[in-house]
């Protein structure tokens, strides 16, 4: 199970704001039916890693779409074979719990 960060940052909306873009990028990651959680730079998802690249490639394109020039895509992965760690387990992890 893979735990990928993802953040779109679309480029030449005529607008400085960027939330509706945003929420676009969340309304189909949620209808994937993968876990995940917001964050103020980004979104975590957590499953399997092909259906995560899956979901980032609609979501890049469907920017486009929306009247997006040009879209910023950054995708940190963590994968472990060796055990199944879930985002709350990470961060439990993280902070010493």
């Amino acid at each position: 199970m893979a735990i990928v960060d993802i953040s779109v940052v679309p480029i030449g909306t005529n607008s400085p704001s960027v939330s509706s873009f945003v929420k676009e990028a969340i309304e189909i990651i949620k209808k994937s039916g993968l876990k995940y959680q917001v964050n103020p730079m980004g979104t975590t998802i957590e499953g399997d890693l092909t259906k995560i690249f899956d979901v980032v490639k609609v979501i890049h394109q469907h920017l486009f779409i929306l009247g997006a020039q040009r879209i910023l895509t950054t995708i940190k992965i963590d994968e472990r074979i060796d055990k199944v760690q879930s985002m709350e387990e990470k961060v439990k992890k993280a902070l010493g719990e």
